[in-house]
Order: structure tokens, then sequence, then C-alpha cells
């Protein structure tokens, strides 16, 4: 993995990957997707409806390890989301999202060819600063995200580095002022991480908008051990040093061994001569 010595930026499409996954539990009415494969059949037809718009030259697909070092400064990080399930169909419902997690995984590992991304003690997020740091900081980037937290490259790259929501299907737009100070004193409750006790969004906002106003609250020690502990969470990590550590795997596209998963789940609609043409072409453009 190097950086193309090519003149003309690339474009580039990077997918947060169980993002995209867990956003297909859900069909367009917005009900949760059942069936053997439903998540998977949602998800074949995003992946491609999403180059087809973004027509990048590259994608990525970079998935969540365990965050480590995270884990380490505050153990109950993402802690909200351990929660004892005992319905019977909810348990079922979430091995059956699993399994169709590892299909879709293994099938774009070893049939597509999309750069898949990994550390197993490293996230998404981190990996995804990682990537355009190391290789694409003077390429056209687009990361596919509902996440937030991307908004802290912006703030680094607001040349080359897009955020899409799917859900919203709109750019995000960029901050004035330092995104992960900001959402350190508002927190995030969607990765359990209390932000800065009687600091809301208004009050964030207006601090950092005020010359000194963030340095004044400092000097109060339970303000600033709230804020550093919140900081340290929020902000991505440097990969640098944990480099080796990262696995890249990239196939070539493999289209009988493609049909024949999607014979296997019973993609009638996807086998059908012209839509399959049009399938395969789509990934035939990536490099």
């Amino acid at each position: 993995m190097t950086q193309s010595d090519s003149i003309k930026p690339r474009k580039v499409l990077i997918v947060d990957g169980y993002n995209m996954i867990h956003r297909c539990r859900f069909q367009w009415g917005g009900g949760p997707a059942v069936g053997d494969y439903q998540i998977a059949y949602n998800f074949y037809r995003t992946l491609r409806s999403s180059i087809e718009e973004f027509s990048p030259d590259l994608v990525y697909f970079p998935l969540d390890g365990k965050p480590a070092k995270r884990l380490e400064l505050f153990e109950e990080y993402k802690g909200n989301r351990r929660v004892e399930i005992t319905d019977p169909e909810e348990i079922a419902y979430w091995e059956s999202f699993r399994r169709q997690k590892r299909i879709i995984i293994e099938s774009l590992k070893n049939d597509y060819p999309v750069v898949t991304v990994f550390h197993p003690d490293h996230e998404c997020d981190d990996l995804v600063l990682f990537l355009i740091s190391e290789y694409h900081s003077n390429d056209n980037v687009t990361i596919l995200s509902s996440d937030t937290d991307f908004i802290q490259i912006l703030n680094t790259y607001p040349e080359s580095v897009k955020l899409y929501n799917p859900v919203s299907k709109k750019y995000r737009e960029n901050t004035v002022y330092d995104y992960v100070s900001w959402k350190a004193m508002v927190g995030d409750k969607a990765d359990n991480i209390p932000g800065v006790r009687g600091v809301g969004k208004k009050t964030a906002t207006k601090i950092l908008s005020t010359d000194g106003e963030l340095d004044r609250r400092l000097e109060d020690p339970l303000f600033k051990k709230a804020f550093e502990k919140s900081y340290s969470l929020i902000k991505l990590l440097d990969l640098e040093q944990d480099e080796d550590g990262i696995e890249f795997t990239r196939a070539r596209l493999n289209t009988e061994s493609i049909k024949n998963l999607f014979f296997d789940m019973n993609f009638n609609s996807m086998l059908e001569e012209n839509y399959l043409k049009k399938y395969f072409n789509t990934f035939e453009k990536l490099i």
C-alpha cells in the first residue's frame, strides 16, 4: 500500500463498514429487515448503488476491532451497548444478523475488488483517519457514514475530504470550531461518554466561539478533568506505531462465486442477466 505518484487526485470512497451493515437492518419503509438473508440482500444492493453514486476509483471498507486503548482509559466505554437479551425472538434476530454480517465480510474479502481494512485492537474510525493521513491526503475522499465523529477529519482535511450521511442523504458541514473539543464538553450517549456536567450543545458552541473562554473554563479542576477524559476518548488515534498490525485484503472480482452466493441466498431478482451485468460492471470499474 503506497501513495500513488500520479499528479491527478484519485476519487476515494471510504465506507464505514459496520455502519452500512447496521443500516441494512432496515428496509426503505423503516421496518426491520426480516428473513434469513434480507440484511445481506439490502447490503449488496446498497453497496452497488453507493459505488454508482460516487463513482470512486478506489473503495475501502474498514472494520471495527476491539477499542483496546479507549477501554484502558474508561472501562465503561460503549458499556451501554452490552445489554442482556432474553426474548427468544430478539435472540434469534441478532444471531441472524451476526451470521449475515460474517457472510458479507467474507464475501467482500474473497470476491470483491474493495479494500477491507482491520486491526484487532482499533476501531473503524481510527483506521479511516490512518488511511487518509497515510495514503490519501492529496486525493478526493468521501467518507460514507452516519457517524458524526468523522467531522473531526473534516476539521483536519477541509479541502480534500467530504462526509456523506446516507440517512439524510446530505453532506455534513464542517464546523468552524474544533469538533473534538465541542463533543468532549457535550459527551456522546451512543458511546457512553459523559462529557462535562452542565454543558449542553449551545453552551459548548458559545464557549468555543468566545476567545479564551475554553482556557478560562479549564482553570476549573472539575471541568478540566471531565473535559480531558472525554477528549481522549473522542479524539481519533494516531495509528502510525500500530501500522504493522493493520490487515489489508483486496480480491479480484469473482463473478462466479458471487453468482453462487446469490443463488444460495435466493436473490432471484439479482440473478437476472441484465441486473447481474450491471452489478458486475459497477465493480469492474474499480482499480
